[in-house]
Parts: structure tokens; C-alpha cells; sequence
């Protein structure tokens, strides 16, 4: 039950049960009755005066990105000794909306960082305003009405920057394995590669652009795909490193040969990646900088202080799975 609810039952101000509750302000007897009673009719859980713990809900973690992001963002969560409870929600809406109203529920979780694959902003309808919630990584539109925080890099941005890369050694046929269309973040980096081909003069071409999920299987599942386009490409932006690193794995065994034949950058600068053959290029996530800002996010709103979104920006990694367009290659 809100804080709004108990006010009300009250017959006072929702500022008033807030910084009662968390020690602020002394009220007179008859005032501190009304507000007591309130909140037992209501049901209202009284917060903890001290943060302790923070919900980190993550669509998967056999995909390398995740994984890695859960490892940062753990180990920032005890330089703040605070508790992190990871929660997978395999991607499900179902479960996404299991989690969050587990992490409601629960007496154990004080806040909750949510990274969405579902895009479906309902999930978040039934989270009451004074709960602390940064949405991670992807964006939902509802989350301003709701006075969640969001963090996350510039997928546009650096989009932009992989496909600029790409065209500045000489590409002009480049193609995009996509993310699945139904995120925010994969909307991005589709528009930052169509922005960076037009600043280059290079005409878009839809059959260029594989959408699919962040996995290796359907990287490797597109390179056929684009080795049968008749103007075939000669570089590849893929929108994460782990389908970047099935379209290597496939080609090692269809003979063909990254970057001699086929040119590719990926998106998220996972550790693995610094391991593949070739070393993949990639444009990199700034893991520690997104985990300590979400956590900064999560402390303001415990305080009660207002937040607003972030996006930091991402850089390009070099790596040997690149090189400039030979004269005379179609």
C-alpha cells in the first residue's frame, strides 16, 4: 500500500508519513495516533530507516553480457554494503512481473534494479511510486509517469560510432544484425547505424538487417542469410558481442574468413570477446559507471530526493575482426 494511501487514512500529508517514517519529523500524540493507525488499516510495511538490499532482476545469465553486468553491479553493491538478490526472469513478462511483485512483497528487499527484455511497460503498473526502481540498460515510456529512474548507455550513440567505424575503412555495404524489435535499445541501435549511413552518403538497404535475439545462435544462423544476399556485405554491425561471436564461430566453419572476407564489430565489450580469433571489435558498455549510477539512483529515491534519467557513453574497442575494404572487393 502507498504512502499516498496511508495519508490519506491519516487525514495528513504523504511528506508528513515520510519523514515521520523515516525519523524526520516528531508529531504531537493525536497525530502520530491517526498516522500509526493508518498504517496499520492500510497494511503499509514500515521501511527500514537504513538501505540494506536491492532486487537485481536480469533477463538471463548464459549470455555473457548479463553475466558480466551482474558481477560489476554486485561487487558495487558491497563497496556500498548493501545485499544484492538477483532474480532471472528468462525473458518471460510472466516472470518479469512475478519478480517485481515478489520484490514488493518481500520484507528481505528494500529496492529493486530492473533490466527489462519483455518491453512491456505494464509490468511496472502495479509499483507504487515511494518504491525505489531504476530501470537498467532498457527504457520503458512509462517509467517517468511512474517516477522511475532509468540508466543506461547511448545505444544510438554508439551504434553510430561502430557503423561510422566500419564505413571510414572503406565499407559501403554494411549490414546489421539487429536486436529484437520489441526493445527500446535495439530501436536505438537501428537508428544509429541508418543515421551514420546517411552521413556517409551510403543508401539504407532493408535487406541488409537481420533482427533477432542477443544470442550466438542467431548470429550464427545470419551469416548464410547474408552470404546468399546477391550485393553481399562486406562488414557487419551486430548489436551485441554474442551474436557477434556465433557469426565468427559459423564462419570458421563455412570458410569464411573474418576479417579477410567479412568485416564485424559487435556491441557491449563482454571479456570474451578480447578472446575470440580474430579479437573482436566492439563498442563498449561502461559497466562499473552504469552499476554505481543505478545504485546512486536507488539512494536518492530512498531519500526521498527526485532523479532523472541518464545515458553515458560508449566507446569503441579496437580488435583485429576489422580491416579496411581491399580494392576491388565486391
Amino acid at each position: 500500500m502507498s504512502m499516498r494511501a496511508v495519508a490519506r487514512e491519516a487525514g495528513v500529508s504523504a511528506s508528513t508519513v515520510s519523514r515521520y517514517l523515516r525519523g524526520e519529523l516528531r508529531l504531537n500524540s493525536e497525530t502520530e495516533r491517526r498516522v500509526e493507525a493508518a498504517l496499520k488499516t492500510t497494511g503499509h510495511v514500515r521501511r527500514r530507516n537504513k538501505l540494506r538490499s536491492v532486487a537485481l532482476v536480469l533477463p538471463e545469465l548464459s549470455n555473457p553480457y548479463f553475466s558480466h553486468l551482474a558481477q560489476v553491479f554486485v561487487e558495487a553493491s558491497q563497496s556500498r554494503s548493501l545485499r544484492t538478490q538477483i532474480a532471472v526472469s528468462n525473458g518471460s513478462r510472466e516472470r518479469e512481473q512475478e519478480i517485481l511483485d515478489w520484490a514488493l512483497a518481500s520484507p528481505d528487499v528494500d529496492s529493486a534494479v530492473y533490466v527489462s527484455m519483455s518491453g512491456d511497460e505494464k509490468v511496472l503498473g502495479g509499483v507504487p511510486a515511494h518504491f525505489p526502481l531504476v530501470l537498467l540498460d532498457e527504457s520503458l515510456e512509462v517509467a517517468e509517469r511512474l517516477q522511475a529512474s532509468f540508466v543506461g548507455a547511448d545505444h544510438y550513440g554508439g551504434a553510430y560510432q561502430a557503423t561510422q567505424y566500419l564505413a571510414s575503412v572503406g565499407h559501403s555495404r554494411i549490414a546489421h544484425l539487429a536486436g529484437p524489435r520489441n526493445l527500446r535499445s535495439a530501436r536505438e541501435r537501428l537508428n544509429g547505424y541508418r543515421e551514420a549511413l546517411q552521413d556517409r552518403g551510403i543508401e539504407f538497404d532493408e535487406q541488409l538487417v537481420l533482427s533477432g535475439p542477443y544470442s550466438e545462435a542467431f548470429g550464427a544462423a545470419s551469416l548464410p542469410r547474408l552470404m546468399k544476399i546477391k550485393d553481399r556485405p562486406t562488414a557487419v554491425f551486430t548489436a551485441s558481442d554474442i551474436a557477434a561471436i556465433g557469426l565468427i564461430s559459423a564462419g570458421q566453419h563455412s570458410g569464411v574468413r573474418v576479417p579477410e572476407d567479412l568485416s564485424l564489430i559487435g556491441f557491449d565489450g563482454i571479456p570474451t570477446g578480447a578472446w575470440t580469433s580474430p579479437r573482436l571489435a566492439t563498442v563498449v558498455q561502461p559497466y562499473s559507471e552504469l552499476a554505481h549510477m543505478a545504485l546512486d539512483q536507488i539512494e536518492r529515491q530512498w531519500r526521498g530526493e527526485d532523479t532523472q534519467p541518464f545515458s553515458l557513453p560508449m566507446t569503441v574497442a579496437w580488435g583485429e575482426s576489422v580491416m579496411p575494404l581491399q580494392s576491388g572487393v565486391a
